[in-house]
């Protein structure tokens, strides 16, 4: 994948991770919430609502965040086809990768600013 801001694919694996991890982060607050909860109802000796609440706290986060993890999977793996079959049409119809836009501009000012040094008056 070419990066975090290309127009074509705006999504990198590695901000695809971490929104995961992100998202992954307030499904366990989510959980453990419902696991407080869960003790609170054995605290109040309703078992049934307690062991419900226990269950729905670790199956329902972990299912949303395992469909989200397959979901970016899913993504990255398109994207990466996507750009191999990209690569195969180019080099199958022949025509040349496009050129990686310059870092910097063409214009005299960044010219004199290279790797060669700095411009001095020529002697005459």
């Amino acid at each position: 994948m070419r990066g975090l801001w290309d127009n074509e694919q705006p999504v990198s694996p590695s901000l695809l991770r971490s929104a995961l991890a992100l998202a992954g982060g307030f499904l366990a607050l989510t959980s453990v919430v419902m696991l407080f909860l869960a003790v609170g109802s054995v605290v109040a000796e309703h078992y049934v609502v307690a062991g419900l609440q226990l269950a729905f706290g670790i199956a329902v986060p972990f299912a949303i965040w395992l469909g989200l993890r397959m979901m970016a999977d899913i993504l990255v793996a398109l994207n990466r086809s996507h750009d191999r079959l990209e690569g195969i049409e180019d080099a199958l119809a022949g025509r040349a990768a496009p050129a990686p836009r310059p870092v910097h501009p063409n214009t005299p000012a960044a010219e004199r600013a290279s790797d060669d040094g700095p411009a001095y008056p020529a002697e005459d």
